[in-house]
């Protein structure tokens, strides 16, 4: 895409008419740091990516309004309406994205048998939470966009960690990252080896470890027994040659005394 812009026609933050234009890959309306500040946005934020143009909410509160509909996630087009937080403006860009014609949700299962949906939350409308552990592995390898990792890092770090809108953003900012890509299944296969690792070793026989525990405290006994044995034989040996004092003699006279 070339550019992108909003015209804004009603904020606190920007006079009627505005056009603000948008940043080169992602911009974030609202929030403590945002690119085009709103006050009413709390700590919540939506971001507009480029390519493909996308908006996609982050936060708890209440969700964007694009074309009068909630959207937590949504492709635009040259002429949405975006609604949020005082904020109404109109999408553009050049050259425009073309809107694709949606196909039927039954084209492909004609006796209905359709595939389970996402939730606006980034997991399955069945509950599982694969997205959400795709999205913690391509954050750890890095193969979704550093500043989106970043952010959420950063956001962990201080407690405020949004599991569903961490998933959203970072997959979202890794469009071409496949649940088969090879990098992904070599760190999930590592990861089960890491998780499997801990019960390999409990398993070892409490009578194996009981009969190791008494082997090494009888070892340290005899070690102990042979290094005082040791220090008495160098005393009465200085004794001997330096002092000229026998331990033959001495036993002599403790016998004469009984």
């Amino acid at each position: 895409m070339g550019r992108a812009w909003l015209i804004i026609s009603g904020t606190d933050a920007s006079a009627a008419g505005t056009r603000f234009e948008l940043k080169q890959g992602l911009t974030v309306l609202g929030g403590a740091r945002g690119d085009l500040p709103l006050p009413a946005s709390g700590n919540d934020t939506v971001h507009v990516w480029s390519e493909p143009p996308k908006l996609i909410f982050v936060g708890a509160g209440e969700a964007p309004r694009v074309n009068s509909h909630s959207a937590a996630e949504v492709a635009l087009y040259s002429g949405d309406r975006i609604e949020w937080r005082g904020l109404a403006a109109t999408f553009h860009c050049d050259p425009p994205h073309e809107r694709l014609q949606e196909i039927p949700a039954d084209w492909m299962h004609p006796e209905g048998a359709a595939p389970a949906a996402t939730s606006a939350s980034g997991a399955s409308a069945s509950g599982s939470p694969w997205p959400w552990v795709k999205a913690g592995l391509a954050a750890e390898l890095s193969l979704s966009d550093a500043g989106a990792i970043k952010r959420w890092q950063d956001a962990a770090a201080r407690g405020e960690l949004d599991v569903p809108a961490a998933a959203r953003e970072i997959l979202a900012a890794a469009p071409g990252l496949g649940d088969e890509d090879p990098r992904l299944k070599e760190r999930c296969a590592r990861l089960m080896r890491e998780l499997l690792a801990p019960v390999a070793r409990r398993s070892f026989r409490p009578s194996e470890k009981s009969s190791h525990g008494c082997f090494m405290i009888l070892l340290s006994q005899v070690l102990i027994l042979v290094l005082v044995t040791l220090i008495v034989v160098a005393g009465l040996l200085v004794a001997r040659t330096r002092y000229g004092q026998s331990i033959d003699a001495q036993l002599d006279r403790i016998i004469k005394l009984f």
